[in-house]
């Protein structure tokens, strides 16, 4: 579960490798077998079938920024 909490922060193999401390070839590995178990073709997809599966939570949503409004002449 930990690469697949790392692609939901949007970490490349590389960057997952460097933080587990494992070879990014072997983090691909991994991406490639989450792939394969659950039948999607893309990363994307994988995330969004975690998502709606219940296996990650989404974070929360941050509220937008109110517009600048402008002083009318």
């Amino acid at each position: 579960m930990d690469v697949l909490q790392l692609l939901a922060q949007g970490m490349s193999d590389k960057q997952i490798g460097r933080h587990l401390g494992i070879s990014d070839q072997t983090a691909r590995k991994h991406r490639s077998h989450l792939l394969d178990k659950t039948g999607v073709g893309n990363v994307c997809a994988l995330l969004f079938e975690a998502f709606t599966s219940d296996w990650l939570t989404p974070p929360p949503l941050q509220p937008l920024p109110e517009p600048e409004r402008q002083a009318r002449p």
